[in-house]
């Protein structure tokens, strides 16, 4: 169990405090108000109130108990029901109840137990839970597939199937069950973050966005909703909507330690590097594997390599693929006059197709450190130029067409490193990615080089002229260039509806 921090505390004591004059009916009343709300932290609050003055509330009793299985608290839960048992109160669904939170407590052979006599498409997905629980995929497959013909609402069953199905690698059946989960149930937390999962394992962020959104607005404590709409905008690199969202997280969860690594990476994101360490350091021997990395980044960045060395080490044993953290270790190793190490370190990634500038640049400065400038030629040999940015190309576009502007963003400037500002394309589509940010300074600036480039190029033109009417930075001359686009291609939707627009507004 947590302990609630200082701002929860203040928030319990107010919310008591102005319980206190009122009656335990309409304290009652408040807390279904608040359950029917989904606001179940006020809804256990009142409830708490009422059972302090009447232990035996039946009413109470029950509502703390649903409450309590809604916010994930099995074992409260578990308490709550053997309470109404004890009182001779069982509801009609108790053993539906009692079977959930013998699933959340981790007693899963018990939950089998009592699921098994429901007969229906909730019990059949608590069964499959438990299965996997127990690490019994097969059984957990099949009551799934028993609960699709059993009665009863089921919409957590199909969510649940959908997330088994995609971590099973069916990514087709996953999304086909997430959809029946939504029909079933549209406003339902489980179907809507269950279609948010899929939609990022598709890499089509914008959507996994609204669904995210929808459940933190329809659910608005549920903390996986919210984090998960936090991560996708920062993916998306509109940290402007996401920093309010991880300021009042902060508030309502101070202690909560992946709140805490959101702060961080706000904190990485402005430069504060000073601020980084200082928010990630009491978790700094904890095994959270991106905020050690995250935490070894601002080691790194403030002239400690020594202290980063460790830290990466241990990153890159446990997981050797984590191509940022060997790229910092290398670094990290350069800065300590470690270059033989370095040279080590870097190589895979410097001698690969998915090593960026930076890797080779670290790879030849500890080739020439240690003697072997001759394997920097080696390195370009194994994975060419064009190979590196034919890559990098396939990764850019395919971000932009996803719409998952921060990786088109993280490509687009990759590219930059290996051709410097000589390809007009390139420009105009990182001004376009950070355009579609919020980073409208930038995206002119980026759009202007381009069209200087090649001011000829009705694509390099639609996006300097739109940027420039969209922002309201020079309307006309945005339309004339979108004028002047639409002449050279007339047949382009995007220019014709930017053009369209442009001339509405």
């Amino acid at each position: 169990m947590k302990i609630a921090g200082r701002s929860t505390l203040t928030a319990m004591l107010a919310l008591s405090l102005a319980a206190c004059g009122l009656s335990p009916e309409k304290r009652l009343d408040r807390a279904e108000e608040a359950y029917a709300e989904n606001r179940f932290n006020e809804a256990r609050l009142d409830l708490a109130s009422v059972l302090q003055d009447d232990a035996n509330n039946i009413a109470a009793l029950e509502l703390l108990a649903r409450t309590q299985l809604q916010a994930g608290d099995g074992e409260g839960a578990y308490s709550s029901l053997q309470r109404l048992d004890e009182l001779n109160a069982r509801p009609g669904d108790y053993d539906r109840m009692l079977a959930e939170a013998q699933l959340l407590r981790g007693d899963f052979d018990a939950a089998i137990r009592t699921a098994e006599a429901l007969g229906s498409a909730e019990g059949a997905r608590i069964i499959a839970l438990s299965h996997i629980g127990l690490g019994e995929g097969r059984e957990a497959q099949s009551a799934f597939e028993a609960g699709l013909t059993a009665p009863g609402d089921r919409s957590r069953l199909l969510a649940d199937y959908a997330i088994f199905m995609l971590q099973a690698g069916d990514a087709e059946a996953a999304q086909r069950l997430a959809t029946q989960a939504l029909e079933a149930a549209e406003d339902g937390l489980d179907p809507l973050l269950a279609n948010a999962r899929i939609a990022m394992a598709r890499g089509d962020l914008n959507r996994a966005l609204q669904f995210f959104s929808a459940a933190s607005e329809e659910w608005p404590e549920n903390r996986l909703a919210i984090l998960g709409r936090i991560g996708v905008l920062g993916d998306l690199g509109r940290l402007d909507k996401a920093r309010p969202l991880i300021a009042d997280m902060a508030n309502r969860l101070p202690g909560d330690p992946d709140v805490i690594y959101l702060q961080a990476r706000l904190a990485a994101e402005d430069g504060a590097w000073e601020d980084v360490r200082s928010i990630l350091q009491r978790f700094e021997g904890r095994d959270q594997p991106q905020q050690q990395l995250l935490y070894a980044r601002a080691l790194l960045e403030l002239d400690l390599p020594e202290q980063a060395m460790p830290r990466l080490m241990s990153l890159l044993r446990s997981a050797p693929g984590n191509a940022e953290a060997r790229r910092l270790l290398a670094r990290a190793q350069l800065e300590s006059d470690e270059a033989d190490a370095a040279f080590s370190t870097i190589r895979p990634l410097a001698t690969s197709a998915l090593g960026t500038a930076q890797d080779l640049a670290i790879f030849a400065t500890a080739a020439r450190a240690t003697g072997r400038s001759a394997d920097i030629g080696d390195a370009l040999a194994a994975a060419p130029p064009t190979e590196r940015l034919g890559t990098l190309l396939a990764q850019g576009d395919s971000a932009l067409r996803r719409e998952n502007w921060r990786s088109a963003i993280d490509a687009y400037e990759e590219l930059r490193r290996w051709t410097g500002d000589r390809n007009a394309l390139v420009l105009n589509n990182l001004a376009f990615a950070r355009g579609r940010t919020g980073e409208t300074d930038e995206a002119i600036r980026l759009s202007e080089m381009a069209h200087e480039l090649a001011p000829d190029h009705p694509s390099i033109m639609d996006t300097l002229g739109w940027l420039l009417v969209e922002s309201g930075e020079d309307r006309s001359r945005g339309l004339q260039l979108l004028e002047r686009a639409a002449r050279l291609d007339p047949d382009n939707p995007t220019i014709n509806r930017h053009l369209s627009e442009a001339r509405g507004g």
